[in-house]
């Protein structure tokens, strides 16, 4: 897993001057100022106890001291300014200064750290929206398991969006609130199928479900009307949750956050133009 830094364009000299002051950090001097015992100790006569102690603490700081370095150097971390990051990483949406790492269908891709898995569950719902609305459908409920039992005690609302023809917005499951579905209405026109559609797709090129209804789309005798589809997220992609910790600016627990992301299930319940 490789941690990428996205920073100012002058900010790598300001982390080669940090690394520049620890090559000459003054342990000695350190460890001198920070005895404060070492009179009493002199005075008692234990002049070896002294010289012993000096010398763990200034192992002690330069193991740290070199601990810290490595940390700067570690090959899995790489340091890009906004613009070096935007040329590597073209496909990149919303990119700023942060931290992030690869996307996993995509090495032209980054995806933030904060929120990694979640975020990744979002883009995966948003990308489904825009498939389904360009395979012709005309509305699409989506619904999660926790909304589905709120349903039933009569809690539960619906957030509408209207979708002219099919541009979709790319962050349309967003706007679901908690206790909410969210109904998406196209125009329900009819289209043209693009025949590399699936195959252009990051997350369904290769899902049978998607498949499934795609070929039946494209089969005018007798086109899928209505269907319902569970969506989930269960993959971890290997994604390193103790390193990546370590590089989050807040404290945040991804591991309980992706642990409950993927216990959760997404209906899509579709309709689609004649």
């Amino acid at each position: 897993m490789i941690i990428i830094k996205v920073v100012h364009s002058n900010s790598n000299h300001e982390v080669q001057k940090k690394l520049l002051a620890l090559e000459n950090y003054d342990v000695k001097s350190f460890v001198r100022k920070r005895l404060p015992i070492e009179k009493s100790l002199v005075e008692s006569g234990n002049k070896d106890l002294l010289t012993r102690i000096t010398e763990v603490m200034e192992r002690t700081v330069s193991k740290l001291i070199n601990d810290i370095r490595s940390q700067f150097e570690e090959e899995n971390v790489e340091i890009l300014s906004l613009e070096a990051a935007r040329q590597k990483y073209p496909t990149t949406h919303n990119l700023s200064i942060g931290t992030y790492t690869l996307h996993p269908y995509d090495s032209k891709k980054l995806t933030r750290l904060e929120h990694y898995h979640s975020n990744l569950a979002l883009e995966k719902d948003d990308e489904l929206i825009v498939l389904l609305g360009r395979m012709g459908a005309k509305t699409l409920k989506i619904t999660d398991n926790e909304s589905f039992d709120k349903s039933r005690s009569g809690n539960l609302g619906v957030t509408n969006v209207a979708v002219a023809g099919t541009r979709v917005d790319a962050e349309l499951s967003k706007k679901v609130e908690a206790g909410k579905d969210l109904l998406v209405t196209f125009e329900g026109n009819i289209v043209d199928i693009d025949p590399t559609l699936l195959k252009q797709s990051l997350w369904f090129a290769n899902d049978s479900r998607l498949n499934a209804i795609f070929e039946s789309r494209r089969f005018s005798q007798n086109k899928i009307e209505s269907y319902t589809l569970r969506n989930t997220y269960t993959e971890t992609f290997d994604f390193d949750f103790v390193l990546a910790s370590r590089y989050l600016a807040v404290d945040f627990d991804l591991k309980a956050e992706y642990r409950s992301l993927s216990k959760k299930e997404r209906f899509f319940h579709l309709e689609f133009g004649r």
